[in-house]
Formats: structure tokens, C-alpha cells, sequence
């Protein structure tokens, strides 16, 4: 059986807990719930358009910056990326760091037509967990991680990152980078 490395993904004032495979052994994840409830203004009130989708107004480069990931390396502004029914924002780091200093790509994608029922396995298993109200999934894959928070049954908002560090690095940054956009969310 694998290793397993337990992170908290702090959302708001709360944390979903979600367990993830090492990027260099098997195992199947374990999704855990958490005790913790958000505070009442952890996320931003319900609010919708005309056609009823609370994400439809969003710009998915208005919910992260480049200054939000100085933590991580030197970004630029993000690029708008629409691929399909992904809207997204993809912010790469500057590759004019040394050759030592690990790369890292970060995308918020906005999906106004899929839930978090909709999520696709990246081939190490999906992790949920609710906390307020909110649903969450955890998806790992190879050197990959991506971060679904829910906002309602038919949308959704996507966190993935890529480290050249592998998947335990890329679901690290996942969770901090999904612990800045969610407060930003609307409830669905």
C-alpha cells in the first residue's frame, strides 16, 4: 500500500481534509471530512445573471493574481485561455529564474456547464469532502493536481497546478492557491 500524506486544504475560515498518494507510489486516496464550519461570510452571497448561472459573470483571471502567487515565483499577469466550455486563466512562472528554481504552471478554469460530479479522474483516484455548504474534490494525477470547488450541481471552478517537483508539490500548491479563490466564489 502506499504512503499517504495528509494535507488541509483552509477554505476560508474552514478546512476540508483530503488524503493524497505519494507522486512515486500506488494507493488509493481517501476523502475525509472535516469538524470545522465556516464563518457567515466565509464565501460570497448567492448571486446570479439573467440565464440563473452564478458563475456566468466571472472572469476567471478576476479570482486569482499574479501578486496572490509571489509565494510560489515570479509570475506575469494571467492569460486568458478558453478551451471548450473551460473558461480559464492560466498563470505560468517566469522562466527567467535559474535553471535550479522549479517551473510551475497554475489555471483557474471557470466551468459554467459541469458540476463536481462531472470531474474527471486523473488516474489516482478523486477525494470529496463538504464543508459549508461547499462541495470539493481533490483529483491528483501525474506531476498534476487540480482542486474542484463547487458552486452549484451544473458548475464549478477548477484549481490545477503543475510542478516540476510532482504530484505531493503540485496538490500542496493546489490546495493554498483553492484556499485564495473560494472566498471569491458565490454560493450556487
Amino acid at each position: 500500500m502506499g504512503t499517504r500524506a495528509f494535507a488541509a486544504v483552509t477554505l476560508g475560515a474552514f478546512a476540508v481534509l483530503v488524503s493524497a498518494c505519494s507522486s512515486s507510489e500506488g494507493g488509493q486516496p481517501i476523502a475525509s471530512q472535516s469538524a470545522a464550519t465556516p464563518s457567515p461570510d466565509a464565501s460570497s452571497p448567492a448571486s446570479t445573471n439573467a440565464s440563473g448561472d452564478p458563475l456566468a459573470d466571472v472572469d476567471p483571471c478576476s479570482l486569482l493574481s499574479a501578486q496572490e502567487l509571489s509565494k510560489y515565483g515570479t509570475f506575469p499577469a494571467g492569460v486568458r485561455e478558453d478551451v471548450g466550455t473551460d473558461r480559464g486563466c492560466n498563470f505560468e512562472k517566469d522562466t527567467d529564474s535559474p535553471t535550479t528554481d522549479p517551473n510551475r504552471v497554475i489555471t483557474v478554469g471557470v466551468r459554467d456547464e459541469e458540476g463536481i460530479d462531472d470531474a474527471q479522474d486523473n488516474g489516482q483516484g478523486i477525494d470529496r469532502g463538504e464543508s459549508g455548504g461547499r462541495e470539493f474534490a481533490r483529483i491528483p494525477g501525474a506531476g498534476v493536481c487540480t482542486i474542484v470547488i463547487g458552486v452549484s450541481e451544473s458548475s464549478r471552478v477548477d484549481i490545477t497546478t503543475v510542478a516540476t517537483e510532482g504530484t505531493e508539490k503540485s496538490c500542496e500548491i493546489a490546495d493554498e492557491v483553492a484556499a485564495i479563490v473560494e472566498p471569491k466564489l458565490p454560493q450556487g
